[in-house]
């Protein structure tokens, strides 16, 4: 998947969700392994069950994880996934 953000405030989302380095870290650790449920994400980067609903959140909005509820032995689970796309950032002034 690609994507090309080609003024500064279409990458408003974007910018904001890779703002954070405890977002930056959810994607590493998605990325290396694999869908994880949201309990475990904030178990292993030893963060609130509060503070990964609104990381996951921002980063859902900008298209950079996938959140699926699945049915567990206790009721729905939110597994996450990352969907990186390759982003190019192409923001020059066409000339006319």
């Amino acid at each position: 998947m690609k994507r090309v953000i080609r003024s500064l405030r279409d990458g408003l989302p974007l910018f904001k969700a890779l703002a954070s380095e405890t977002r930056i870290a959810i994607l590493e650790l998605l990325m290396k392994e694999g869908p994880m449920r949201m309990t475990a994400i904030a178990e292993s980067l030893k963060i609130t069950g509060g503070a990964i609903t609104s990381h996951v959140k921002l980063l859902n909005e900008a298209g950079l994880l996938q959140i699926e509820q699945r049915g567990g032995k206790h009721g729905i689970q939110k597994v996450c996934s990352a969907s990186v796309p390759n982003i190019t950032l192409d923001v020059r002034e066409s000339k006319a």
